[in-house]
């Protein structure tokens, strides 16, 4: 993978777009061997070439990327997520994070353990964003399901 940078477009504002499907709106510093150096909300933050989908050098935002449901996913047999859970990684840590949830009937999580089975990360603040982004889940109602159900959220970063 080769890329070429122009100099003279100190304040152009470049879309990074991950494999992982995160996009990044910022400005590309630099690429020199196989690392970018991208600066994104003040930040610079360094990437390898293998994690990168590709870099719009213009000032035209990316396309949407289709991702699902954007690093997230969930078992809760029978039931639909009707509330995607927010939350936003302010690092570049990176892990899986499984949480454990109870869900009423009504839909709302009722108690949230993250480091269940699948987890490859003992990272605080990853398993904390997760737990709380897992509390602010919705699902389905549904009258004819137990009073609570068992399940899991599962986030990747």
């Amino acid at each position: 993978m080769a890329f070429c940078l122009i100099a003279g477009a100190a304040f152009a504002q470049h879309t990074l777009i991950l494999k992982s499907g995160e996009k990044m709106n910022g400005n590309l510093k630099s690429f020199n061997d196989n690392k970018a150096i991208f600066e994104f909300k003040g930040n610079e933050l360094k990437f390898d070439a293998a994690e990168i989908s590709s870099i719009v050098f213009d000032d035209r935002p990316a396309a949407d990327i289709p991702t699902g449901l954007k690093g997230v996913g969930y078992v809760l047999n029978g039931r639909k997520m009707t509330k995607t859970p927010v939350y936003e990684n302010l690092t570049m840590k990176k892990g899986i994070v499984v949480v454990s949830v109870t869900v009423d009937k009504y839909g709302s999580v009722m108690k949230a353990s993250p480091g269940a089975e699948g987890t490859n990360t003992t990272d605080k603040y990853l398993l904390d964003l997760s737990k709380n982004a897992a509390q602010g889940a919705k699902f389905d109602n549904c009258p004819k399901c137990p009073l609570q159900m068992e399940g899991t959220i599962t986030f990747t970063f």
